[in-house]
């Protein structure tokens, strides 16, 4: 037998000029067979056209075949196309219109060239891309080729796939043609062959990574792949291996080892790709022709490797091999008519989309951040999608009134609402995705959600609501600007857990999108809208929409209640009830199509099992599934057939018990055992599962599957569906069926049971010691800079191999809260968890970046905590629980005081966790109380590791922390919002900005006149002040005056308030009238006068109050009863006054007025502290006599009410009973006004000079869909939920403030002045008070402190300006003797004591004044007055020698110390560019072993009074180098600034070991060593948020050993051992 050739000398022949083809089918034969069948197509095709149009057909064939050498001719001129062995590299124009709408770029394959790889025959005369210049929809797009080097056979350079892409955006961003528009100036669509497809998703994801190729990616409209490889290609793997056995063949290519299936540079490409190209069209071709290779014809790229599975991909089959899928015979060619086709179809795409899609990375990882989406929401769509068959479910389409629901002319007169109704399982979702995907076609794009009772978050109206804007930020410019500019001007993120519904519809969807003018209408599609937590306040809303641009909504739900309940509001629904006779056709092709892939050869049995199972189905596409898959086992026989047909159960319930009763009769106890882990698994689960995360689960009691996707069809009876990898329940009847009760007792899944099973799992799974040591290596060792809003989630690194770890992390809590309230195992878990493994399980959600997964663990715990209490609370409901009533261990306090732990964290830490996740262990425990379960389990006391001391060993303090304006100054009114909270001082009308985060000031505004009234408008982004000439109206977040109104009468103002959309301001006199201005222009809209109804009303009001809708006006009196005034007419409620019917002495002697935030009731606060309470709908009132308020207010929600007595005790109260939840006590303690924060979680008040902030964690309240089992969604509503026993706490507020501090040069002690004028000492281990020094009149506040290096002097300072100085003398440990030495006062405040080095002489430098003291003769010896403001501060020189230094902002002066006279003078240099005549310093200090003296700047106008604080902006902080011996010659010294540092201080706290210690702009305590080349920083460690009292840390000091002694609460915490160099 005559060998045949070679393998390479096979491949070899492919260079025959006929069938030679050089791209990537460069392995391939052009077989004729395919070339026959496309001709037979084309000619097919044409024999279905009419006669007359095929004349035409032909007639433009004819001329295009006529016409093909001129065509070709003009485009070789235009090119300067090359031969065979140059085929044109680079980015090559094919075809420029004069005004081109978007570019089409061809990027060829493997082997292939620009032109001739799109050319049949490679002949460029059929050089396809051209003839799209003559088509009708694509004439006016210009047409490029790019060429690259992949010659496979060449020995040219060894580049990869990520080369090409870099030098195709290259090309593309330096194009340029004459004038003609640059690439990137309109939408750009790729057609991609084989490896060009990698290409373009390379180049697509540099682009996103690069912003100087934004603009081109951001016009990235969509790619259509022609055989790509996505997946890689085995024929890429043999040529390599051919190439590297030849002993002259060139060196493999790197573009060929990306090609594998085992290409990790492919599998970064599909990974990154899939993250990023949600807003791509992709449509994939894929080959059905096998190519010759060699001797052996074979697929080269399969459909599973050519299809991305993406989505939102379509993706379709070519009748052509590897070769001829990307060349085409003719324009009748039937290949090419399909590729044409899907270019137009892009094209009218890029004509219709509206807005700009997300350009850069950063852009969406913002939006994620904002919103908190991470889900790729298209894959819910595919998942429904997929079910839909070919030719089935248009229908509904096509329907009259959905035509008109979707039409965007004349829809003022149309129904806003198209409403799907049908009976579970009939196909909703199915049909819903049809109608997402025809929206898509025909509109551009429409935003959608999918509810689920299987993911416990999409199931939340609060979720739908942050998904639908994510959805319209990603695809609109407009709206994401303004949500960005949102969140920049509020700081305000709704991806936290507090976040309700209400507060993302009021402030995005009122807020933004409804005023948006968007370019078209939008479409929001809502599947199984009955399945959401609270769908009759989602459906009520969306009812209600008033918007600028028209917005139709589709709901599909089954039948319900809440359409009855609509009133008038129906008028805006469509409603289609599903029917049998709607379904029946797509039931039908269903059937029939299943049945012939069964039973091929038997149409006769096909319509016999099709017409039965028809007759069985009532509209059920559900039932009609599951009944074809239980016959699947009887296609042997006609008798099978007909009996199985026979027993088939008529109704869901039905065929779920014939299902469920396979499972349980299976054989084998096993795998009835696994069949009911896998359900139970698959059933209670927050969200579907992972293949890999349940297999996980499963061990280690079943491991080791072979195949287990096939095990869970196998032994699952149908129930379960896995689709991308994730697991399912087929329906959700099926998981109401599987869970609920039925007559005969528990279903087969008993709920509790199974989540106690869970949640052991998962603790156990999280109970191990190896977490530690895994998080170590994903955590940064220091802490990271913060301030960012993305931060990565390191979580997902650390998952990798660990599957079920991200799963137990976020919702092992979950499961706990819905466990019995007794299961020993749990318990067991439980201790376990907590007393070992509770910190590492803190640090991995730390990991993930997103701390709402705490706080939700805290509320299920807490919710846990609760059912346990109750549970053991009613002993004679459970036997075994009455006979553990005595167990202790058993006693839920535990758990709830980690609830609340865990909460505090958050609170008080979590800007550290995020910064440094494994501050956990060892920098957080020592900041918690003694008695909190954290220090308890984890804080013993660990030689040289962090440790504070000094605090109170109680609880954890309520209160965050207190501002002071001063003691001249008396706070009048407080007001909150999402970022700030504001401050209003009537007496001289300044207003002061203060950030919630940190409690910084943000911003002042000074009025200069007495202000009394300041509102709010419904977002928190503007203020509104009321002063006795005018009205202004500011922007919160920058301080901006928007509008300034003129006050035109001398009537006293009773009230102001926006109106919803913040257009227009009110204002209300006390002669009963009402004018309203436009926000912007201070244009009077209109003026109103009320003319009260009897003459004993026509004296002026005392109370007027604008109800939340803008609509009506309360007015009361003294000594009349109150008054409703509809002022604007509304559907329900004419113009027309109203008096109250039932008369009290209350009534007629108002305080204040406060209305429900729906607008329903009027609150009453009554002269003898009683609050009535007047619902308007039955024109009832209720008095609440148990409240006796002095203040009061009421939580956004409408679900608290906030009050204050007249001794300072607050209580918040819930409705509908106003039940006592929470009282915080105090005595003697006068409260001028009280707020919420707008997440109820945060309390306000303020008392004289004092704003104070608390945070109860009883505020924290349990999620919607958190109650699932065990309480309801009124509960919450309805604040019921809080707690059975009110919350009880005490507020010391009679405690002496700490108001200055000094340390002693060892260790051991630490003095002490207070708000009562002593001054104490302590020693510094545990902050114990040993010896009072000495005493300030009482009334006096010691403002300044010094004690001297030696120890032998004290002094002191205080409001009055008193100076007591002391000389001290030990008689033994902790005792001295004490003797005076100064009693004076001096002419100013004091600003700074300094001693001389032989402390024989004290300065007392004032704000205007210096004066020194001789300490031996207790006699001033000298004075220098400045004149002027004293901009300078003093220090003592270095060690060796003994100068007084002066150091102002523009000169040093040595000093003699005897006669404060200049002995020499010496300007400052500095390199930085401020003036420094303007400036003042106001903090000196010195190192001892470098000489650095140091000195901080302010600019003076940022200067008010004394000058304490070392954090006012503008600070800035500067040194020099002194010598040891000065040279009184030195005319100048340089100053040195180093910009790293001065930027990064936020407030100075002192010296340590020649390093400047200070906290930075996110309070964690640094060091900076500036005798160190760069100067070295070093993080320590971050002080909690409750320490970020202004006026404690600019008290806070450092000593010569490192301890921080820092004020808190009237006490001072030591921390040792914080500063490790």
């Amino acid at each position: 037998m005559a060998s045949g050739p070679s393998v390479f000398s096979r491949l070899r022949l492919r260079s025959d000029p006929v069938l030679d083809c050089n791209d990537d089918e460069g392995l391939a034969n052009v077989p004729n067979e395919a070339e026959r069948r496309r001709s037979e197509s084309s000619s097919r095709m044409l024999s279905t056209v009419p006669t007359r149009l095929k004349s035409n057909i032909l007639q433009r064939s004819a001329s295009s075949a006529c016409n093909t050498s001129t065509f070709a001719l003009k485009d070789i001129r235009k090119s300067h196309i090359p031969e065979r062995c140059s085929d044109g590299l680079g980015l090559q124009l094919v075809f420029d219109p004069p005004s081109h709408t978007g570019d089409i770029i061809f990027v060829h394959g493997l082997g292939g060239s620009a032109w001739k790889t799109w050319s049949w025959n490679r002949d460029t005369a059929n050089f396809w891309p051209g003839w799209l210049s003559d088509e009708e929809d694509l004439s006016s797009f210009r047409t490029f080729t790019f060429g690259y080097d992949s010659d496979w056979k060449g020995a040219g350079t060894n580049l990869n796939i990520s080369d090409f892409s870099k030098d195709l955006l290259l090309q593309m961003l330096t194009f340029r043609s004459d004038d003609r528009p640059t690439i990137g100036s309109k939408d750009i669509i790729f057609v991609a062959h084989s490896m060009g497809g990698l290409l373009v998703k390379r180049a697509y994801l540099l682009a996103k990574l690069d912003i100087q190729y934004s603009d081109i990616v951001s016009k990235f409209l969509g790619i259509i792949f022609l055989g790509t490889p996505h997946r890689g290609a085995q024929s890429a793997a043999m040529l390599n291996n051919i190439l590297a056995a030849l002993p002259l063949a060139p060196p493999p290519k790197a573009y060929l080892a990306d090609l594998q299936v085992t290409s990790s540079a492919l599998h970064e490409i599909n990974e990154q790709f899939r993250h990023h190209c949600q807003e791509l069209a992709l449509i994939s071709y894929y080959e059905t022709e096998k190519t010759t290779l060699g001797m052996k014809d074979v697929l080269i790229v399969g459909k599973e490797s050519a299809v991305l599975q993406y989505p939102k991909e379509l993706s379709s089959p070519l009748y052509a091999n590897h070769h001829t899928i990307c060349k085409f015979q003719s324009r009748l060619d039937s290949n090419y008519v399909k590729v044409r086709d899907t270019i137009a179809y892009l094209a009218k795409r890029s004509s219709s989309r509206g807005g700009t899609i997300v350009n850069t990375v950063e852009d969406n990882q913002q939006i994620e951040a904002i919103l908190g989406i991470h889900d790729v929401v298209e894959e819910d769509l595919k998942s429904a999608h997929n079910r839909v068959m070919d030719g089935t479910c248009q229908w509904l389409t096509h329907k009259p009134d959905f035509i008109k629901w979707q039409a965007t002319e004349g829809m003022e007169d149309c129904a806003r609402i198209f409403w799907l109704f049908g009976l579970p399982a009939t196909g909703k979702t199915t049909l819903t995705s049809v109608v997402i995907d025809h929206l898509k076609t025909h509109t551009g794009r429409c935003q959608y959600h999918f509810f689920s009772t299987g993911h416990q978050m999409k199931r939340t109206a609060a979720y739908c609501l942050r998904s639908i804007a994510a959805q319209l930020a990603r695809t609109n410019l407009e709206f994401r600007e303004a949500l960005f500019a949102f969140h920049a001007g509020t700081g305000i993120k709704f991806a936290s857990q507090d976040q309700k519904f209400e507060t993302i519809w009021e402030k995005i969807f009122e807020g933004i999108i409804f005023k948006t003018a968007f370019q078209t209408p939008l479409f929001w599609i809502l599947d199984a809208i009955d399945e959401a937590d609270a769908y009759s306040v989602l459906i009520s809303r969306l009812m209600k929409i008033q918007s600028v641009t028209p917005i139709r909504v589709f709901l599909s739900s089954r039948p319900t209640e809440i359409v009855r309940t609509l009133g008038t509001h129906t008028l805006s629904i469509t409603p289609l009830f599903l029917s049998d006779r709607d379904t029946e056709n797509d039931i039908r092709t269903y059937v029939y199509n299943t049945m012939r892939n069964i039973l091929p050869a038997n149409e006769q049995v096909q319509k016999k099992i099709s017409d039965q199972v028809l007759k069985k189905a009532s509209g059920s596409f559900l039932w009609v599934r599951l009944a074809l898959d239980s016959l699947r086992g009887s296609w042997y026989t006609q008798h099978d057939i007909q009996k199985s047909l026979t027993e088939l159960p008529a109704d869901m319930a039905s065929l779920y018990e014939q299902m469920l009763e396979k499972i349980i009769s299976q054989p084998s106890p096993r795998s009835r055992l696994l069949a009911k882990r896998i359900l139970t698994w698959v059933a209670c689960s927050w969200r579907p599962l992972r293949i890999d995360e349940l297999i996980t689960a499963l061990e280690p009691e079943f491991s080791d599957f072979v195949n287990f996707e096939d095990t869970v069809t196998q032994i699952c009876g149908n129930f379960v569906s896995i689709e991308e990898g994730r697991l399912s329940l087929i329906h959700a009847t099926a998981r109401s069926f599987l869970t609920s009760e039925g007559e005969g007792g528990p279903r087969y899944i008993k709920v509790r049971q199974s989540h106690s099973d869970m949640a052991v799992r998962c603790l156990t799974y999280l109970s191990k010691d190896d977490w530690r040591r895994l998080f170590r290596a994903f955590s940064p060792t220091d802490y990271a800079e913060a301030g960012h809003l993305h931060r990565p989630n390191r979580l997902l690194l650390a998952e990798q191999g660990f599957p079920l770890l991200g799963y137990s992390v976020c919702y092992w809590a979950y499961h706990v809260s819905n466990s019995p309230t007794f299961s020993a195992e749990l318990t067991e878990a439980l201790k376990t968890f907590f007393s070992r493994y509770c910190l590492s399980w803190i640090e991995a959600i730390a990991l993930s970046a997103n701390l709402r997964y705490l706080i939700k663990s805290a509320k299920y715990i807490k919710a846990y905590a609760k059912r346990k209490r109750l549970a053991k609370s009613r002993p004679e409901s459970s036997p075994v629980l009455g006979s553990l009533k005595a167990v202790p261990e058993d006693d839920p306090k535990w758990l709830q005081s980690w609830a609340t732990d865990i909460i505090r964290v958050v609170g008080k830490f979590g800007p550290i966790l995020i910064s440094n996740p494994a501050s956990i262990y060892g920098d957080i425990p020592p900041f918690c109380p003694r008695n909190s379960m954290i220090w308890q389990t984890y804080g013993e006391f660990v030689p040289n590791q962090l440790y504070v001391s000094g605090l109170p060993t109680d609880g954890w303090d309520d209160r965050l922390a207190s501002i002071s304006v001063g003691d001249d100054r008396m706070i009048s009114k407080v007001l909150a919002t999402d970022a700030y909270f504001i401050i209003l001082i009537s007496s001289v009308g300044s207003i002061t900005i203060w950030h919630a985060e940190t409690c910084e000031q943000a911003r002042a505004i000074e009025l200069n006149e007495y202000t009394p009234i300041i509102a709010l408008n419904k977002i928190g982004t503007l203020l509104a002040a009321a002063s006795l000439t005018s009205y202004t109206i500011w922007e919160v977040s920058t301080g901006r005056l928007v509008s300034r109104i003129p006050k035109t009468t001398e009537t006293r103002t009773t009230t102001v308030a926006f109106n919803d959309d913040s257009s227009q301001f009110t204002t209300c006199y006390d002669d009963c009238s009402i004018f309203s201005y436009d926000v912007y222009t201070s244009i009077e809209i209109s003026r109103q006068i009320f003319t009260p109804p009897q003459v004993e009303y026509h004296s002026c009001p005392k109370v007027m109050s604008i109800s939340p809708d803008h609509t009506t006006v309360a007015i009361g009196w003294r000594g009349k009863p109150p008054l409703i005034w509809h002022f604007k007419a509304t559907p329900y409620q004419p113009v027309k006054i109203r008096k109250a019917r039932q008369m009290s002495d209350s009534l007629c002697a108002p305080e204040s007025y406060l209305w429900r935030p729906d607008g329903s009731s009027l609150f009453i606060l009554c002269q003898d502290t009683n609050v009535i309470e007047w619902q308007l709908y039955d024109d009832q009132q209720i008095a609440y006599p148990h409240l006796n308020p002095r203040e009061f207010g009421i939580s956004r929600d409408g679900t608290l009410l906030l009050t204050c007595d007249n001794i300072g005790t607050i209580s918040v109260w819930s409705f509908p009973k106003l039940s006592l939840v929470y009282q915080l006590k105090s005595e003697n303690e006068f409260i001028r006004d009280i707020t919420f924060s707008p997440d109820n979680q945060r309390i306000y008040d303020v008392r004289c000079f004092m704003c104070n902030i608390w945070e109860p964690d009883v505020l924290v309240r349990p999620d919607e869909q958190d109650l699932e089992d065990h309480s309801s969604v009124d509960e919450v509503a309805s604040g019921s939920y809080l707690s059975n026993e009110p919350a009880i706490a005490h507020a010391d507020t009679t405690q002496t403030v700490v108001t200055a501090i000094s340390v002693s040069t060892t260790d051991d002690y630490y003095c002490c002045g207070s708000d009562d004028g002593m001054v104490i000492i302590h020693e510094a281990t545990y902050g114990k008070a040993i010896r009072k020094v000495y005493g300030h009149p009482p009334s006096s506040a010691v403002l300044q402190l010094c004690w001297s290096e030696s120890g032998r002097f004290m002094v002191s300072s205080d409001d009055s300006a008193r100076v007591i100085a002391k000389r001290l003398e030990v008689k033994e440990k902790d005792k001295w003797g004490v003797f005076p030495v100064l009693d004076i006062r001096a002419p100013d405040s004091v600003q700074q004591f300094l001693f001389s080095s032989d402390e024989r002489y004290l300065l007392v430098s004032t704000s205007s004044t210096d004066h020194i003291y001789d300490l031996r003769t207790k006699k001033q010896v000298c004075s220098r007055l400045w004149g002027t403001r004293n901009t300078r501060r003093w220090v003592q020189s270095p060690p060796g020698t003994n100068l007084l230094i002066s150091v102002g902002p523009c000169d040093i002066q040595i000093c003699n110390w005897s006669t404060l006279e200049t002995e020499s003078f010496a300007d400052l240099i500095s390199e930085t560019d401020r003036d420094r005549g303007k400036l003042a310093v106001v903090w000196t200090a010195c190192t001892t072993a470098q000489g650095h003296i140091l000195y901080g700047t302010l600019p003076t106008a940022n200067i008010r009074g004394s000058v304490t604080c070392l954090s006012h902006s503008g600070l800035h902080l500067e040194y020099i180098d002194f010598p040891r011996s000065f040279d009184s010659s030195l005319s100048s010294f340089a100053s040195e600034c180093n910009p790293n540092l001065a930027h990064r201080v936020k407030r100075l706290i002192g010296i340590y070991e020649g390093r400047v210690v200070y906290l930075d702009h996110d309070h964690r305590l640094c060091t900076w060593d500036l005798s160190i080349d760069g100067h070295e920083l070093k993080r320590h460690f971050a002080l909690p948020r409750d320490w970020l009292d202004v006026n404690s840390l600019d008290l806070a000091v450092v000593n010569r050993y490192g301890t921080m002694f820092c004020p808190r609460d009237g006490h001072v915490a030591i921390v040792r051992n914080g500063i490790r160099l």
